[in-house]
């Protein structure tokens, strides 16, 4: 990952399944639970410090750099105006409130506030670290549809090209000083500020962190390979884990996992000849049987979690509003296949269209990724269970995938996309990085819009997405922390990684 750089172009073109690795699988792990602030273990000792990765020349400003390091680290020193907690629900930190209407966000903040050397977090500290996070090129592309910022009466009043009703989840973004914008080592507004022997210490100012470890030492590093030796060195207590890494971290220590926005899906060519993937019907019946637990337990070992919708299920918007099951859904197969053309064929096992040469289904494939080609052969066996017969087309070489992707050359394939924060979607509409080949439609594009504009129609527009399909939800990968076997206590959601310091403890 060299200096730990990370782009979104990537993200939305690993996309397409698309993290070019060659991540290898390993038997499931066991998730680590938190460590109870009760618990009285003799063998469980309250962590005192913890060893983190840093690089030098990075600084810890993510404004002025686009590694993921740097992100990370920002979590100890600099309070955000909110965070996304593990369950994916919003909690408020400077920001004390934030209303989305229509094209319109007030941003209300929190009093009280102060940095370390005790000046006041002030309204216009915040508006500055929102312009320079979408000036950043660690955070900017979330922030294309935001078009001014003002301060008015102690609040924050953001201007959005489309309404955004989910703005709120993009605001988790450290808060500096107005000032010190430019600079690599920025005055500390978080639950860690810098001391004097070149480690971080608890801030005595901050007053909304939760307790944590007396001292954060900070480790020299320049890549994963380094950081993988030092934990197993015992040097470093964790870093979280690229796919590149997972391979070998049954190896340097225990993994926890943390839900992101990372959504597995199945694509469909809706301009094929085939009707169960030309029309609506056929489609939405491909995605009712797929059996996305079957999936997150058997091809990701345990590092995914189904997704019943385009909108992570976490997110409260969509609360027992989905419309995909966990599980495969059947109910009325036959009747679906017999008006779709179909005829089924007892001597094969399979259904048969009279006007195709070929009835059965390509789904294409990047097998440089163990747990998307694990996900194709699940995926095969599944539909065939059904009478629907697959033929995997395999390749190892990444951009010999993504070509076929652009150029229609499937009829199904097993895409990867990280979406923002909101929700957005638009990498699958017309004229986005995945729409190519993919159905489109006005009731679609009305439903979206309507849930952009209010997140109490999310519900609605999952019901129309199932029913359309242009493509199918599958999983949520999860994220990785490779710690030390030793640290209990850890849990980490994607908004920081150090969200549970106060529940740190080793055992002995």
């Amino acid at each position: 990952m060299g200096r730990f750089r990370a782009r979104r172009f990537l993200a939305v073109l690993a996309a397409l399944a698309l993290t070019a690795c060659s991540d290898s699988a390993a038997s499931q792990p066991a998730v680590l639970s938190p460590a109870s602030s009760a618990d009285s273990s003799p063998a469980a000792v309250r962590a005192q410090s913890l060893t983190v990765g840093y690089t030098p020349s990075d600084g810890f400003n993510p404004y002025l750099s686009n590694s993921t390091l740097v992100m990370q680290n920002a979590g100890l020193l600099f309070e955000k105006l909110v965070e996304i907690g593990p369950d994916m629900e919003l909690e408020y930190r400077v920001a004390e409130s934030i209303e989305c209407s229509g094209t319109s966000v007030v941003i209300h903040l929190r009093g009280g506030l102060c940095f370390a050397d005790g000046a006041p977090l002030t309204p216009q500290d915040a508006a500055s670290s929102l312009a320079a996070a979408k000036n950043s090129a660690c955070y900017g592309a979330r922030f294309s549809n935001l078009t001014s910022i003002q301060v008015q009466n102690d609040a924050l009043v953001l201007e959005l090209a489309e309404p955004d009703s989910l703005f709120a989840y993009l605001c988790d973004i450290p808060v500096l000083k107005a000032e010190e914008i430019g600079l690599a080592q920025p005055t500390a507004s978080g639950r860690y500020t810098y001391g004097s022997d070149g480690n971080l210490v608890r801030n005595s100012r901050d007053s909304l962190g939760s307790d944590g470890p007396a001292e954060i030492r900070l480790y020299p590093v320049e890549g994963y390979d380094e950081m993988m030796r030092a934990l197993s060195m015992g040097e470093l207590d964790l870093y979280t884990a690229s796919d590149q890494a997972l391979g070998n971290a049954s190896m340097t220590g225990q993994e926890t996992y943390y839900k992101t926005n990372n959504l597995i899906f199945l694509g469909f060519n809706a301009q094929r000849e085939a009707p169960l993937l030309n029309t609506a019907q056929g489609r939405s019946l491909l995605g009712r049987l797929a059996d996305r637990r079957d999936l997150a337990d058997k091809s990701y070992y345990g590092r995914a979690y189904p997704a019943t919708g385009a909108i992570n299920c976490y997110y409260s918007c969509v609360s027992s509003q989905q419309a995909l099951n966990a599980h495969a859904d059947t109910a009325g197969l036959e009747e679906t296949m017999t008006a779709l053309g179909y005829v089924y064929d007892t001597n094969s096992g399979y259904y048969q269209h009279p006007a195709l040469a070929d009835s059965s289904l390509e789904l294409l494939v990047y097998t440089g990724n163990t747990y998307k080609k694990n996900t194709a052969v699940l995926l095969e066996k599944q539909f065939s269970e059904q009478g629907i017969r697959i033929r995997l087309k395999q390749t190892d070489d990444f951009n010999a995938y993504r070509a076929a992707v652009e150029a229609g050359e499937f009829d199904l394939y097993i895409g990867e996309v990280k979406l923002y924060n909101n929700m957005d979607l638009s990498p699958f509409w017309e004229g986005g990085a995945l729409s190519s080949h993919l159905a489109q439609s006005e009731a679609l594009a009305q439903s979206y819009q309507a849930f952009k504009s209010n997140k109490s129609a999310a519900g609605s527009f999952e019901s129309v997405l199932a029913a359309e399909a242009p493509f199918s939800p599958l999983l949520w990968r999860q994220g990785v922390v490779v710690t030390t076997r030793g640290l209990r206590g850890l849990e980490s959601p994607l908004s920081n990684v150090f969200y549970s310091l106060q529940d740190l403890s080793f055992s002995s």
